[in-house]
Formats: structure tokens, sequence, C-alpha cells
């Protein structure tokens, strides 16, 4: 029941967002550098037998006013022994007290995939350019399981 239930959210989150893989590279940089591009190393974070792990950060200036457009590279490998689903759409940006969802019309990532493969992908937020670090959440229904610090650079 409950595999049924995440793959028809996988598969619902499909619908609405794209999937795309894409390398992720991380590196520690000296402190001028990370205010650039805010490459940080996170801790890779296992949650219901997924690693999690937070790659490159960046920022470009968006068409809404006042607002950037803030990219995040992620990585997962399912350690379980059956399918899973996962998607950008379980994950959230906290800042000054207000919570940001996922960029709807982003390219972010959402699939299913088989044990022992890994899923590479950006997740998209449109946040004020006021925000410069809050938390990333992993929150796939209503209990917040993984949370990371991020620092969002400045827009490029």
């Amino acid at each position: 029941m409950k595999k049924g239930i995440i793959a028809a959210a996988a598969v619902f989150m499909l619908v609405f967002t794209g999937a795309c893989g894409n390398d992720a590279t991380t590196k520690d940089t000296d402190t001028k550098e990370k205010a650039k591009t805010a490459v940080t190393e996170h801790v890779t974070k296992t949650v219901n037998n997924i690693d999690m792990k937070i790659g490159k950060i960046k920022t470009t200036e968006s068409t809404t006013k006042n607002k950037n457009m803030v990219s995040i590279e992620m990585s997962f490998l399912n350690n379980d022994s059956s399918d899973v689903g996962i998607g950008a759409a379980d994950f959230k940006i906290k800042s000054d007290g207000k919570t940001y969802e996922v960029y709807p019309q982003g390219n972010n990532f959402g699939d299913v995939f088989k044990p022992n493969t890994k899923l590479e992908g950006k997740a998209y937020f449109e946040l004020p350019n006021t925000v410069k670090e809050g938390t990333l959440v992993y929150k796939p229904k209503d209990k917040e399981e993984a949370s990371w610090s991020i620092v969002i650079p400045v827009a490029k």
C-alpha cells in the first residue's frame, strides 16, 4: 500500500515537473568564492533508505520584479529493496519565518527509481531577492524528515 502511494505521488509530480539529470559536483572554496556561487559541501542525509545530497546552488535574476530564481542541484541514492519516488515538490525553503514552495514552472526533478540506482536533478525556487540564507527542508507529507542550512548566492 505504502509503495503504491509513493509511486502514485511520484507519477503525479512528474505530470507537473520535468525530469532532469545533472551531475552535481561540490567542493569547499574560499569565503569570497562561496558568496558568488555557494559551492559548499553539505552533509548527506539518509531518510527512508534514500541517501540525499545537496550540490551546487545557483542564483539568477527572475523575470518577476525583486525576485531571484534559485536552482539547487540534488542527488539521491536508493538503498531500499524496492522502487522509490521522490520529486522537487517534496522540498521547501524556510527563511525569515516564511516557507517557499518549489517553482512549479521550473524544470524540476521527479521520478521513481530502482534500488541501488541514483537520481540527480535540480529543484527551482523563486525567492525574494532579500533572502540570503535559509533552510532547505525535505517534507514529503506533513512531517519534516531532513533539513540543510543553505546560503543563497548573489545573482549572476
